[in-house]
């Protein structure tokens, strides 16, 4: 039995799903990994020289072996998810090769001499035309090779077009902006006030000026370094650009920035302010971009419709047409009408979009106010025929039903558990953000993952396949739930919730942690213990410590007794609930305790990204 669940319900998952590989590769893993970057980036990845264009590229290009080959690329699958599906290759990238190292003869005065090699060792070079070659040395340079080589093709193209005169037209304007000439400098980025704030909290210290003596070189490896700078410090980019922008830090990545928007075209679109702090907040930055194209097309069918009852410049509202011999104003009838179009309009529109729950019902809620406020100033001036008040009842029928209405907001009052156990301002403010999506259904625990309602827990709290129970958020919100996805082995499910919309949400890491990490749980104290004793304990328990290690030294494989050892307090009842990192993303879920050594134990995160990977599909 296997139980689909609404594509919907995917759509917030994919972008945490990104950075999440199983451990274990199947044989064709790489053929899988190679099509999902070219997905992604809209470039092929290659690994020999033979398969790059023709070109000047280094002496020696060594190939890397298998297990790199693989390693290379799902962290490249990884970080080409920052940038829009299929952008890179829109603006005429085709290419990016990776290999064990690149080696030349010749020395450019900022590369070392490598004896084993017999040569001078390179990060990258990109081609000036459509492809780039990156050598692989560790985990952490691919990522910012990555990103500084695609700038280089990125600052080589103006509206998808790549061409040798563009990649300096802009150095002067981008050493203005950073010298702080006068009319030269960017503004400071505009942000939403809650955004700014939360990436606020996840920011580190700022780029006061350039990344590294490498920058010296010339002005555009100064921009190639500040974009792989900011591409790994996303949230600290974005904060100080917004906040601080009088650095000349900000003031380079403000031109970064720019270079993105100019490069792409209306069709592909780079990655703008916008998309990539929804990358920073893990959020799907793929709907978002869709919530704000749906947004504009929302409010010019908004406007469209004011302009028509409401003209700029008349006072309040313009009532066209006449009344016929019967007294009915069929004009009016239409106009009024045309209210229902809209909104089914939009949720059409929404649909195609992809657009979040929150976005409908707020088009809902504006349409509503202008259909009362139209209402209100005709009866206060004429009687209402009953044919004319008929059809304002079918314009707020067809609202209701297209639209979402606004959901009720309740009190949570166990929060306050959150704030009497967390001390540290910035992590008790990323748990509050996402205590409201921690659950209680059948004897356990759980965390909501989408919107629509898609409820991580420990499969032992659901048992099987198939199986519906009651699921209750902290505000009140209960539902009805049924299990759609079940893995004995990995003691995992999910369960799907009838009816939810705008429900609050936890996202998943999007790395795996390590000992000695702090962690957060909330989870359900059982009402009483396994000999039927009444315990007194309160729901959403709030509870702090410490990962302490993974059983036998691995991560994958059953976890009947988690793999992960951590040391926050646990009751009965507590099977299936998240272990939230310093940011609020979800690193582990608990499911036992080793009565041999009080060690409290949960199931992996590499377990849930490859159960989550495989139940996508």
């Amino acid at each position: 039995m296997n139980v689909r669940i609404h594509r919907a319900r995917w759509f917030t998952l994919a972008f945490l799903l990104a950075l999440a590989a199983p451990a274990t590769a199947a044989p064709d893993e790489l053929a899988r990994l190679r099509a999902e970057f070219q997905r992604r980036s809209g470039a092929e990845l290659v690994f020999t020289e033979d398969e790059l264009p023709a070109g000047d590229w280094y002496d020696r290009m060594p190939v890397l072996s298998a297990s790199g080959r693989l390693a290379a690329a799902r962290i490249l699958v990884a970080e080409s998810a920052k940038y829009p599906p299929g952008w890179l290759g829109a603006i005429g990238l085709r290419k990016v090769g990776v290999f064990a190292a690149l080696v030349s003869e010749r020395g450019d005065g900022f590369r070392p001499y490598d004896r084993d090699h017999d040569g001078y060792l390179y990060y990258g070079l990109w081609n000036g035309a459509d492809a780039f070659a990156a050598a692989y040395y560790t985990d952490g340079q691919l990522p910012l090779t990555f990103h500084h080589e695609a700038f280089h093709h990125v600052d080589g193209t103006v509206a998808g077009v790549t061409a040798g005169t563009h990649f300096r037209s802009d150095d002067a304007g981008f050493t203005a902006a950073i010298d702080g000439e006068r009319g030269r400098r960017y503004p400071a980025l505009r942000l939403d006030a809650t955004d700014l704030a939360a990436l606020a909290r996840r920011a580190g210290a700022p780029l006061d000026e350039s990344v590294s003596e490498y920058s010296a070189k010339a002005a555009g490896e100064d921009q190639a370094e500040t974009a792989r700078w900011l591409m790994s410090h996303l949230a600290t980019g974005l904060w100080q650009a917004a906040a601080r922008p009088e650095l000349a830090g900000s003031q380079r990545i403000l031109h970064v920035l720019a270079e993105y928007g100019a490069a792409g075209t209306g069709a592909a679109p780079g990655p703008d302010a916008a998309w990539l702090v929804d990358v920073a907040l893990g959020r799907d930055p793929q709907r978002g971009r869709a919530a704000r194209d749906f947004s504009r097309e929302a409010a010019s069918l908004e406007r469209a419709l004011q302009a028509r009852i409401a003209p700029r410049g008349e006072p309040g509202f313009v009532i066209h047409g006449n009344e016929d011999r019967t007294g009915a104003n069929h004009t009016l009838r239409a106009d009024v009408a045309r209210f229902g179009v809209v909104a089914e309009r939009l949720a059409a529109a929404g649909r195609l979009a992809g657009a979040s729950p929150a976005t409908l019902t707020a088009a809902g809620v504006r349409l509503r106010g202008l259909l009362s406020r139209y209402r209100a100033f005709i009866t206060a001036r004429w009687t209402l025929s009953a044919g004319t008040a008929a059809v304002f009842d079918e314009a707020r029928r067809r609202i209701d039903g297209a639209l979402p209405p606004a959901r009720v907001v309740r009190d949570n009052p166990y929060l306050a558990k959150v704030d009497a156990e967390i001390s540290d301002a910035r992590w008790r403010a990323a748990i509050r953000a996402v205590q409201p999506a921690t659950v209680r259904l059948g004897g356990g625990s759980g965390v909501n993952l989408s919107p629509d309602g898609l409820v991580l827990t420990a499969g032992h709290v659901v048992d099987k396949l198939g199986a519906t129970l009651d699921v209750t958020f902290p505000d009140g919100t209960r539902l009805r739930g049924t299990v759609t996805h079940f893995d004995r082995g990995l003691d995992l499910a999910l369960v799907a919730l009838a009816g939810g919309r705008g429900l609050p949400v936890a996202p998943i890491a999007g790395a795996a942690p390590s000992a000695g990490d702090a962690v957060a749980v909330i989870g359900q104290p059982g009402k009483h213990t396994p000999d039927g004793e009444a315990t007194g304990y309160q729901p959403w328990h709030v509870s702090t410590g410490r990962i302490r290690g993974f059983r036998d030294g691995e991560r994958t494989g059953e976890q009947a007794l988690g793999r992960t050892k951590h040391d926050a307090w646990t009751y009965w009842g507590h099977s299936g609930s998240p272990l939230f990192d310093r940011a609020g993303a979800i690193v582990a879920l608990h499911n036992s305790w080793d009565s041999s050594t009080a060690m409290r134990h949960a199931v992996t995160w590499e377990a849930i990204a490859a159960f989550l990977a495989r139940s996508a599909q």
